[in-house]
């Protein structure tokens, strides 16, 4: 396992085999995960984000378009669109099990380690312990479907 430092934590990250699993994952906007009018404009919009926020995303080995759980908390609220979102990579943090929200560019993302059972609703059925769940909260430029 690869290992970054966030927050004077190790946090221990699969990212192989985290991208391998993404692969075959349908993305938010599509049918097969939701597709709800949410998570169409999510996927749009996510992509359009600073380098910065995808690279965080990128890390881990996290497809920002795909596996999440999207919920549009504040809509076109003066033309911006406020988001959370959460993910799943095979990873774990040592010495806690979370970290607090930690801004890159205009998101701000929380770790915490995934302690519940599997199979999990909120969870794809292809991947296996150890889990971190990544959130991000994020305000970003209302788009149309």
């Amino acid at each position: 396992m690869e290992e970054i430092i966030l927050n004077d934590c190790i946090v221990k990250i699969d990212k192989e085999k985290t991208i391998e699993l993404f692969k075959d994952l349908p993305k938010v906007s599509e049918k097969a995960h939701c597709g709800c009018e949410d998570c169409q404009l999510f996927a749009m919009q996510i992509l359009n984000t600073s380098p910065e926020v995808l690279k965080f995303f990128e890390q881990f080995g996290v497809d920002p378009t795909k596996e999440a759980e999207v919920w549009r908390a504040i809509p076109n609220e003066d033309g911006f669109d406020t988001y959370t979102a959460d993910y799943h990579f095979i990873g774990v943090i040592q010495g806690t099990d979370d970290l607090d929200w930690i801004q890159v560019g205009e998101a701000s993302f929380g770790l915490a380690n995934h302690d519940g059972d599997l199979p999990s609703p909120m969870i794809p059925s292809t991947f296996s312990k150890p889990i971190v769940e990544l959130a991000v909260r994020i305000t970003m430029p209302n788009m149309e479907v």
